[in-house]
Formats: structure tokens, sequence, C-alpha cells
């Protein structure tokens, strides 16, 4: 297994990132825009076709992970998967944005259905996908390397899928049809980056994969895994953050800041923000240690936050300066959890005598979508709750009731800080250091 890599591996293997990045961006930013403003479903019910896909979420990423760990093929366990999970990733995105001619029950049910199909293929993606990074390289601080990398191709696939909506919406003006090209665009698009992984990556065999632990001891030995268990509590905590500020930013700024037209800019101010950043998570992570790098930046983050949330109606320009300081957040909960998942599953390697990366990475999508759909549904059900106005197509935007914008602000900033500051916790008790990681590479080399 090489320690170092090349920087053509590097870039090539990270456009990888792109099949994921690209559809989840749409699906945080707009998803429940989506539903309550274009496809015109109440925000309750919207909320509850999120909340469906997470209900199989609970069913279909952990026992993917664990079935992915079993399979024997002459592509390899896990590029098997991009390449034969490219085509239904790209397919099914493009459904859940179409609005076909149902009532409010239908439209429920139509848009559970189809992001339940987009979230198998983007499990199998995913899991394929990073599966493959403990494999590359099993330097504790390579890996922090290789996945700025990786980010720096994620943020630039969200910007990407930002950008092309907004340049778009310059001159399509009917919502329904914009989306509709959006997804299309994008979903085709999102087919490509996994068959580039498949071709610049080879089958990876070792003895591990030869037998495979029983399910339910697997699955176990996962769950009890402390490492794991602090990182997915981190991991969890911070991406629902991430998911909450995505879904919040498009109402902020139509309705607390009335600058409907520049929604789309803050977004690419705080991600273009993080692209910056990420050398510098990366610096801090070598510097210091991957735990006190995800502490610094997610305090500095929860700080900004709560500035946002602060800001009078008047404060456009204060909300860009804010936006772009949370980049080294936003940077932080891209990049460091995932460098963390690799040494876990070496820490697994040495307790159960088998490589599960599958298992891990399931897991990992699995909090990764349960972050997101906990998002969509609660501020779902909030602004349903406070009364929430669905703007009717071809209209000026609605004055929303007092209740319903305070909720808004109350998404932007109090609750994402909360998050982060519970987020520490688990960063804190992180236990793998250099030092144990390095030890634990030596143990299990001379295993073999």
């Amino acid at each position: 297994m090489p320690q170092r890599l090349s920087r053509r591996m590097k870039l090539s293997y990270s456009t990888g990132d792109l099949s994921t990045s690209i559809p989840l961006a749409i699906v945080m930013f707009f998803q429940l825009y989506f539903l309550t403003d274009v496809a015109g479903l109440r925000p309750d019910y919207a909320g509850w076709a999120v909340a469906a896909g997470r209900v199989w979420d609970a069913i279909n990423d952990p026992l993917f992970g664990l079935l992915s760990d079993r399979i024997h093929s002459r592509w390899g366990r896990r590029r098997v998967l991009l390449l034969f999970g490219a085509a239904p990733l790209g397919l099914s995105f493009i459904l859940m944005w179409l609005v076909p001619p149902l009532g409010q029950f239908g439209l429920t049910v139509y848009y559970a259905l189809t992001f339940i199909l987009f979230d198998t293929a983007f499990t199998a993606v995913h899991v394929g996908y990073n599966s493959l990074t403990p494999r590359l390289t099993s330097d504790y601080d390579e890996r922090s390397s290789l996945n700025g990398y990786r980010m720096v191709f994620s943020i630039s696939g969200t910007l990407s899928a930002i950008v092309l909506a907004t340049v778009l919406g310059w001159f399509i003006t009917d919502t329904q049809l914009l989306f509709a090209i959006v997804g299309i665009g994008l979903g085709l698009v999102s087919i490509i980056p996994p068959l580039v992984v498949f071709g610049v990556t080879r089958p990876y065999a070792s003895h591990e994969e030869l037998e495979s632990l029983p399910l339910r001891t697997a699955l176990l030995a996962t769950l009890k895994n402390r490492p794991f268990q602090m990182v997915m509590g981190l991991y969890l905590l911070s991406w629902t953050t991430a998911s909450i500020l995505s879904a919040v930013l498009v109402y902020f700024a139509n309705y607390h800041l009335r600058v409907p037209d520049q929604a789309n800019y803050f977004v690419l101010v705080a991600q273009g923000s993080a692209i910056l950043f990420i050398p510098i998570s990366v610096w801090i992570a070598r510097r210091l240690d991957k735990r006190r790098a995800f502490i610094i930046g997610t305090v500095t983050w929860a700080v900004v936050l709560l500035g946002i949330a602060a800001l009078p109606a008047d404060a456009v320009a204060l909300a860009y300066v804010l936006a772009a300081l949370s980049g080294l957040g936003i940077a932080t909960a891209y990049v460091v959890p995932w460098s963390m998942i690799p040494d876990i599953i070496e820490h697994d390697q040495k307790e159960t005598g088998q490589r599960r990366e599958g298992s891990y990475y399931a897991f990992a999508s699995f909090f990764q979508k349960l972050g997101t759909g906990l998002a969509l549904w609660a501020m779902g059900q909030a602004l349903a709750f406070t009364g929430y106005v669905t703007p009717t197509a071809g209209a000026d935007l609605p004055f929303q009731p007092p209740q319903a914008v305070q909720a808004i602000r109350i998404f932007a900033g109090p609750i994402p800080a909360v998050l982060l500051i519970a987020s520490i916790f688990f960063a804190w008790r992180y236990p793998i250091t250099r030092e144990s990681h390095r030890a634990l590479v030596e143990e299990l080399a001379g295993r073999d």
C-alpha cells in the first residue's frame, strides 16, 4: 500500500466526489424550497416526503454496507458499485425535479418514492467510492491531504451546481422548467465521475476479504467501535448543521433580508470561502491533530452563525462578510471527519481481523443523510407550525408572519450553534492520535 500518492492520482481519484456533491448540493440547498415553493406542497407534507426517505435510510444504508463487504467480482467489491451504480444515480436524480400533475397526497408519495430510488443509488456509489480511500494510503497525514483534495472537488461540485442554477435562473422564469433542466443536466453529469474513478483505480484484494463476519456480529462490531461512535457523533451534528444552513439560506434571503435574487450568491460566497480555507484546515490537522483541528473550526463557525442570526433586515453587506467567515467551519466539517474514518477502519481491523470499509462508509452515508433529513423535516414542521405562506406561482413573494420569519432566523443561528457546541464533546473524546495510529499500522503490518 503506497504511503505517498502522486498529485495526479489525488486529482483523478477526487473527481469521484463530484458524483455525490453535485446532487447532494441541490438536495441540501433546494429540496425543501422546491417542494414548497415550486411543486406547491404544504410545508408539513414536504417534510414528511423527505422523512420517508430517511426511514428507508435506516434500513438501506447499514444493510447495504454490511452486504457490500461480502461482494466478490472480477472488478473488485468496491469498484463494481461504481460501475453499476452510476447510471441509476443520475437517472433517479432527474426524476426528483419533475412536477407531475398530481394532488398534494400524490405529489408527497411521488417525491418520497423518487427520493428512495435516488437514495439507494447514492448509497451504492457513495459506499463504493469512499471505501476505496483507506486502500490508497495508510499514512495519517497523507489521508488528511487526500481528503483535502477530495473536498476541493466536493465543494467545487457544490459551487458548480449552484452557479448553474443561478445562471439558468437569469433566463428561465418558469421555476418548474428551471428545476427540470437543472435536474436533467446535473443528473447526466453525475453519471461520469464514478466511471472515471473506476478507470483510475484497480481491484484491491487481500486475505481479509476471503472470510466475512456473520451479519449480526459485523453490525455489533461496527456500532461498538468507540472511535467510530465519536466520529459519527461529531459528524452527525456538524453535517446536520450544514444541512440546516443549506436549507434555511434561501428562506433567510427571501423573507428576512428580502433579497430573493441574491440567495444563491450567499451560497457561492460561503462555499467559495470554504475552498480557500481547506488548505488551512489540512495544515491545522497536520500541525496539531485531527481532533483539535475540528474543535478550532467548529468554535469559529458557531460564533459566525450567531452573528448571522442577529443580523438586522437591512444588513445585506454584513451578511456577505459573515458568509465568507463561515468558510473555515464549513471546510472543517468537510475535511476532518472524512479523514478520521480510514483510521477507524484500521482500529476495527485490529479488533476483528478484517477490513470492513463498506460497513463504516455505509453508516457514514446514513448519518450524513440522516442529518440532512432531520434538518429538512424539522424546518418543514416549524414553517407549517408558524403559519408559513406558500407562494402562488407567478406572484410576488408573500410577506410571511413574524413568527415564521423568527423561526427562519432561529434555524439560521442558535440551533446550528448549539449542535456545533455539542459536537465538540465527541471530538474531544476521539481517541486516535497520530502516534497511536502509527503504532496501530505497524502492528497490523507485523501480522501480515
